[in-house]
């Protein structure tokens, strides 16, 4: 609620404009320590031994308004620099608001309203005046959701709330909220079924677009057997609560756009449960990877200097939690669950199984295996990546391949182009590469004197032969005198268990064991995984492809189409194809 109904001058034209406190900001002195600034979640501790001292003379001003530049003048100059440092903390939490206008009076829509306002903008009453011209068009399946949501706009403090007589589509409850605007209408929705609800987004426009992929998204969803549709009274409330979190989330929108924030490029959405639990889940948005659309990629700089075995791999993995949210995720969370770990690194991610020399390793190779079939566009499908696609049943863990989306498969020799995704642009360049170098056609290759086994690459074999009991042959073949090798690992009936190409043949050989051990592992405790057999992944392989194509000129790399949104989320991807 505004602090005062009077009006209160513009700044002069031409200057920065006067900015003051918002009123939800709490002060709490602690002590010698400093002073705590709060606004709901939201909190800033000024520390140092005058900090409560200095805050008690500031606030006033702070709350009344002011223009950075005459307040810093006025400030001893030996202590600028603290107060300087003080309002770049506030302004970066969004502590400070204009110094607008006041209105002579609000009504009683307007009062209730206000304090969200200004939690989210700096120009509440700019917004408050918007909202009152703005017109909100409703459309939903469910009357009842449709008057629970007129009701909560109406409170909300929209001019006018329209209800549209389009008939509403097949499939789950729906109910969408269009927001005319210059330019076209912004979409905001309600979808519900099985006992869940989502309303949103509450961070950025909505579009036609994103309420289709929720549609989809709850067309592919799993029935939980166990849900029981609730009472009457109890989905009364649950409506009442999905209402209102739509009406914040147009409010939010409005504010917003009469601030100039830009908005966040993947959509938050609230979840709710018919037991009233609620959360904010983000539905990632980027394009699906074209590789018929390239992009130009620099090589990464300095190749000389990527580590083997990097430490920061959990922290990669950490970098990116929101691939596997637990509702809109496009895969599931790569987990070591009960899968020995010794002598190799096992995960799951859904379906697709992932290996390394350590578990780190091997969450992160789950992760590219599960996220190479969801992110690829296939011949003929537009749009973008669809969050929530996970697979739950794959082929067998030994036999069956399972290569990049698309209609390929790594059987097909001779391919036009290979494609790589990683965490790195190391990794998705050197996986690329790999792909590349592993589809060329068999008579390319010829075969070479296997070299001596390296200690690690010998504990692999032993594990393999020895532990497991399995008899394999190792061969090593060189593809077309380039210096690339190619590790084969064959069991007695012929099966692919492992393979690797790398211009260090080490490399790629304990890659190949690392591959046909995991698999054998996999065939014992999780039969229905899906692991390729024939990938490059590891750091060393990857590194070593890298620095041979871009030294040799012999491959071309380049981005695939929409390589930009998916890199901003932390996953990188390249196309390489032979010059």
């Amino acid at each position: 609620m505004p602090e005062t109904t009077e009006t209160q001058p513009l700044p002069a034209a031409g200057t920065a404009p006067a900015v003051r406190l918002k009123s939800a900001v709490r002060a709490r002195s602690l002590a010698a320590e400093g002073v705590a600034l709060s606004m709901g979640a939201t909190a800033v501790v000024i520390r140092g031994v005058r900090a409560d001292t200095v805050w008690q003379a500031l606030e006033p001003t702070l709350r009344a308004g002011f223009h950075r530049p005459e307040l810093l003048e006025r400030f001893p100059e030996q202590g600028r620099p603290f107060l300087a440092g003080i309002l770049d903390q506030l302004a970066e939490h969004g502590f400070l608001r204009e110094l607008e206008p006041e209105p002579a009076s609000l009504t009683e829509a307007e009062r209730a309203v206000y304090p969200h306002l200004e939690s989210v903008t700096h120009r509440p009453y700019a917004a408050l005046a918007a909202l009152r011209t703005s017109t909100v068009r409703v459309c939903s399946s469910c009357p009842l959701l449709e008057a629970e949501v007129r009701r909560a706009l109406g409170r909300a403090g929209f001019g006018e709330v329209r209800a549209d007589t389009a008939p509403a589509p097949e499939g789950p409850v729906l109910l969408t909220a269009g927001l005319g605007e210059t330019g076209g209408t912004t979409e905001h929705v309600v979808a519900a079924d099985g006992g869940l609800w989502v309303a949103g987004p509450r961070n950025r426009p909505g579009t036609p677009d994103l309420t289709g992929r929720l549609r989809a998204w709850f067309a592919r969803r799993e029935p939980d057997p166990a849900y029981r549709e609730p009472d009457g009274s109890a989905l009364r409330v649950t409506r009442t609560l999905v209402a209102a979190q739509l009406a914040l989330a147009l409010v939010a929108h409005v504010a917003r756009s009469v601030a100039g924030t830009a908005p966040d490029a993947d959509p938050e959405f609230m979840v709710t449960t018919d037991e009233l639990v609620s959360e904010p889940h983000t539905l990632l948005a980027p394009e699906t990877l074209d590789p018929a659309a390239p992009q130009p990629l620099p090589a990464p700089e300095p190749l000389d200097t990527v580590p083997a075995e990097p430490l920061e791999v959990p922290d990669r993995l950490d970098a990116v939690t929101g691939l596997w949210d637990r509702v809109f995720g496009p895969v599931d969370e790569p987990v070591p669950g009960d899968l020995s770990q010794l002598p190799v690194g096992l995960a799951l991610s859904g379906a697709r199984a992932g290996c390394g020399f350590t578990t780190a390793q091997a969450r992160e190779n789950a992760l590219v295996n599960a996220l190479n079939h969801v992110v690829w566009r296939t011949p003929g499908a537009t749009g973008t990546a669809t969050g929530g696609t996970r697979t739950r049943t794959g082929g067998s863990g030994t036999g069956e391949d399972d290569g990049p989306p698309g209609g390929r498969t790594a059987g097909d020799s001779g391919a036009a182009d290979g494609r790589g995704l990683g965490l790195t642009p190391v990794a998705a360049i050197g996986a690329a590469v790999g792909d590349l170098v592993l589809r060329a056609p068999e008579e390319r290759w010829k075969d070479v004197e296997p070299p001596v086994l390296s200690p690690a690459a010998r504990r692999l074999w032993t594990a393999l032969t020895l532990r497991f009991g399995v008899p394999v042959e190792l061969a090593l073949q060189e593809l077309d005198g380039t210096g690339v090798r190619r590790t084969r690992v064959v069991a007695d009936g012929g099966e692919l268990l492992g393979t690797s190409a790398a211009p260090e043949p080490d490399a790629c050989v304990q890659e190949a064991l690392l591959r046909a051990v995991a698999r054998v592992r996999l065939a014992e405790e999780a039969p229905h995984a899906v692991l390729p057999p024939a990938a490059t992944g590891t750091e060393a392989v990857a590194s070593a492809l890298v620095r041979w194509a871009f030294e040799t000129g012999r491959v071309r790399v380049s981005a695939p189409g929409g390589a930009d949104s998916w890199r901003s989320r932390g996953v990188h991807s390249a196309v390489a194809t032979w010059t």
